[in-house]
C-alpha cells in the first residue's frame, strides 16, 4: 500500500486502503453530524455495495445520485445537489463523500467547497482515469455552455482512498480510456513508466501502473499547488486540442479518448516546432494508434473549442499549448498558430 501526504490531503492507493478509511472513520465519524455517499447510477451498482460492505464504521448514510456523464458538470444540478444536501439535513460539520470517476470528484469537490461556505470532503474514484488523474490535485470544475471546466475551485480533502478493485467492475473501453493519461504521465516521468506503457499488451496490466502513475502527478501539482507557477501546466499536454474535441462534439467521447487523440495531434504540432525529435513522436503516435482508433475530426471548428483554454490570452494571435519535450523531460508552453495546428489536426485525419 502506498500513501502520500499533499498539501490537499493524504492519498493512500493499494488493495488495503478501504481499511485505512474504516479506521479512520472510527476515530473521526464521532466529529460529523452526517455522511453524505454523492455517486453516480452506474457506480451505485457496481461499487457502492463493495464500498459500504468494507467499512464497519461509516454508520449511518445518506445516498444521493446523479447521472453519469459531462452532462451533470452544469450548475443546474450544483444548484440542486445543494438542495439535496438541504434536504438531507446537512450542515457545515458534515463530511461529503465521493464515490465514482471523475464528473463525481470534480462535482464533489466543488459541491463541498461551495455548500454552506464549505464542508469536509473525502475521494474515492472508481475509474482508472480518477485514479491516477482527476482525483488528485485539488482541483475540480464545472462546464458551461459546453466550455469544459470553466468555473471551478481549489479545494482539499480527508483523504483520497484508491481502491484498485474498484477496475474490476469496468469494461475493456473504459480502462483504455484511462490509459491515455497515465501515457501523458509516463511522457513527463522516467523511462520506466514510459516503457512499462510501451510493453503493455493487455488492460489487465494497467493497474499494475496506478502507484506510479499517481506518483507522477503528486510529484507536480505538490510544486505548483495552485496552477500559478511554472510546473503544473505541463499535465495540459493533449488537453487543449482534448477539450476543443469533447466542445465540438456535445462530451459524447469520453475525456480519456479525447486526449489520447489531443496527445497524437499536440505531439505532432511539437516537432512543427523544432521541440522535440521525430523518433520520440513516432513512437508516441504508434502507442496512440495501437489502443485507439482515430476519431473524425475532419468536419471539427478546432478553435471554437478551444476558445475557452486557460492558457489562451486575448494579447496573442495564436493558441497557447504545453508541448512535449521528451520523456523525463517535461514541456514547454509555447505560442502555436492557427495554420500549424491545423496542419497537425490534418496529419492526424490523414495519416
Amino acid at each position: 500500500m502506498a500513501k502520500w501526504n499533499t498539501f490537499f490531503g493524504p492519498i493512500i492507493e493499494g488493495q488495503f486502503s478501504l481499511e485505512s478509511l474504516d479506521e479512520w472513520l472510527k476515530t473521526n465519524r464521532i466529529n460529523y453530524t452526517k455522511v453524505i455517499v454523492l455517486t453516480d447510477s452506474n457506480v451505485n451498482k457496481m461499487c457502492l455495495p463493495i464500498f459500504l460492505g468494507e467499512l464497519k464504521n461509516i454508520g449511518k448514510t445518506a445516498i444521493i445520485e446523479i447521472e453519469p456523464g459531462e452532462a451533470s458538470k452544469s450548475f443546474e444540478i450544483i444548484s440542486q445537489l445543494h438542495l439535496a444536501l438541504l434536504d438531507n439535513q446537512a450542515d457545515r460539520k458534515s463530511l461529503l463523500i465521493s464515490l465514482g470517476g471523475g464528473v463525481v470528484s470534480d462535482i464533489g469537490g466543488f459541491l463541498s467547497s461551495t455548500y454552506m461556505r464549505g464542508i469536509e470532503h473525502i475521494i474515492i474514484p472508481t475509474s482508472l482515469l480518477s485514479m491516477i488523474d482527476a482525483s488528485i490535485g485539488g482541483k475540480n470544475g464545472v462546464n458551461i455552455n459546453k466550455f469544459k471546466n470553466l468555473s471551478g475551485t481549489f479545494s482539499s480533502s480527508q483523504g483520497v482512498y484508491i481502491y484498485p478493485n474498484f477496475l474490476k467492475s469496468m469494461n475493456e473501453k473504459d480502462l483504455i480510456s484511462g490509459f491515455s493519461e497515465i501515457i501523458k504521465h509516463a511522457m513527463l516521468s522516467s523511462k520506466s513508466l514510459w516503457n512499462d506503457c510501451i510493453n503493455c499488451s493487455s488492460t489487465s496490466e494497467f493497474i499494475d501502473l496506478i502507484s506510479k502513475a499517481a506518483k507522477v502527478k503528486i510529484d507536480i501539482v505538490e510544486k505548483d499547488n495552485i496552477e500559478r507557477g511554472n510546473h503544473r501546466f505541463s499535465l495540459n499536454m493533449g488537453h487543449t486540442i482534448a477539450h476543443a474535441i469533447e466542445y465540438f462534439n456535445d462530451h459524447n467521447i469520453s475525456h480519456g479518448d479525447a486526449v489520447a487523440a489531443g496527445l497524437w495531434i499536440e505531439s505532432e504540432i511539437a516537432f512543427g516546432e523544432g521541440i522535440i525529435d521525430r523518433k520520440s513522436v513516432e513512437l508516441l503516435q504508434n502507442l496512440i494508434d495501437k489502443w485507439w482508433p482515430r476519431l473524425d475530426l475532419q468536419n471539427m471548428d478546432i478553435f471554437q473549442g478551444m476558445i475557452a483554454d486557460k492558457k489562451r490570452s486575448s494579447f496573442s494571435k495564436g493558441f497557447y499549448f504545453s508541448l512535449w519535450v521528451g520523456v523525463g523531460k517535461g514541456a514547454i508552453l509555447t505560442l502555436v498558430s492557427k495554420e500549424k495546428i491545423q496542419k497537425a489536426k490534418t496529419l492526424y485525419a490523414h495519416g
